[in-house]
């Protein structure tokens, strides 16, 4: 297949996965790393450690999970440079980072449509887009949260004044003061980001929408429901892919649309009820929204 062929079928493709994004009674977006590394938020971009760690860069490390390997795990050995990157990198991701292109284009996308959202993304991006938080279940954690590390409690704390304070104080690009950083105010024990990395993980504070997307599935099993999948792979697919793939091949009713620039693949069983679309998310889109801005559906 030549490539205006390629981009034929891809076209058509589109056009097809727009007609039933338009046509659903309800659309149920799931959303991996796929689509906000397509926004240049992209832990394996060489281009962003030059920009965001250029000390790290001159290292040889060239990706941000590289760096992240370093200080995935806090020590009383490690607690300054733990923070010294986990301070500028929770900054530069959750609060300095504005709403990238592909979610105001899904944003747009779902405008009029009943709709809900299951992300393992920490970054806020679909707040940042103005979907309500009501209608997002994000599992994985949030980087604009602190938790306790061991914990002693199942409450999280905003932390955008005390990572502010933390790298105002920084005496070099790697480490923070120790009178900087955060403890619990509950047991003294250290704080650590609200992501989902053991058994210590807080997760009670997101999982207050469980109920409602499992609702919000469950209502759908009779009526016209498309699932949108973007830039999910196979880091987590129990959470968003797998649980898809299921629910497409046991109701009638739903059908899915996969968006991933590698892993697009859906199973043989449900390949008459999919869309599988290989292509950059950024693109894809953009595509998706113009699509379905021009159909007098919208």
């Amino acid at each position: 297949m030549d490539e205006r062929e390629t981009q034929n079928r891809e076209m058509a493709l589109m056009e097809q996965a727009a007609a039933w994004i338009l046509d659903a009674d309800r659309l149920v977006i799931g959303i991996g790393s796929g689509l906000s590394a397509a926004g240049g938020l992209c832990y394996t971009d060489p281009a962003l450690v030059r920009k965001w760690y250029p000390e790290y860069d001159q290292m040889g490390m060239h990706a941000i999970v590289d760096i992240q390997s370093l200080y995935w795990r806090l020590s009383p050995a490690n607690r300054e440079k733990y923070w010294g990157f986990w301070a500028r990198h929770i900054w530069h991701i959750r609060y300095e980072a504005a709403c990238t292109q592909p979610y105001r284009d899904l944003f747009a996308l779902a405008q009029g449509k009943t709709h809900f959202i299951i992300t393992t993304n920490c970054d806020s991006q679909v707040d940042k887009a103005g979907f309500s938080k009501a209608d997002i279940f994000a599992p994985q954690g949030n980087y604009g949260y602190f938790q306790c590390s061991k914990p002693c409690t199942q409450e999280v704390y905003p932390n955008k004044e005390r990572v502010e304070r933390m790298m105002r104080n920084m005496p070099d690009s790697f480490a923070v003061r120790p009178q900087d950083v955060p403890y619990c105010p509950q047991c003294g024990a250290p704080l650590v980001p609200n992501l989902r990395c053991d058994n210590a993980f807080v997760e009670r504070p997101h999982l207050a929408n469980w109920e409602r997307y499992e609702r919000f599935i469950q209502e759908g099993t009779m009526q016209n429901t498309v699932f949108l999948e973007l830039g999910v792979g196979f880091n987590t697919p129990m959470i968003i892919r797998y649980p898809f793939e299921t629910l497409v091949n046991r109701f009638p009713s739903m059908r899915l649309i996969r968006i991933n620039d590698v892993y697009a693949d859906v199973p043989q069983s449900i390949c008459k009820r999919s869309i599988s679309i290989r292509a950059d998310l950024a693109q894809a889109m953009k595509d998706l929204r113009e699509l379905c801005a021009g159909s007098t559906s919208c």
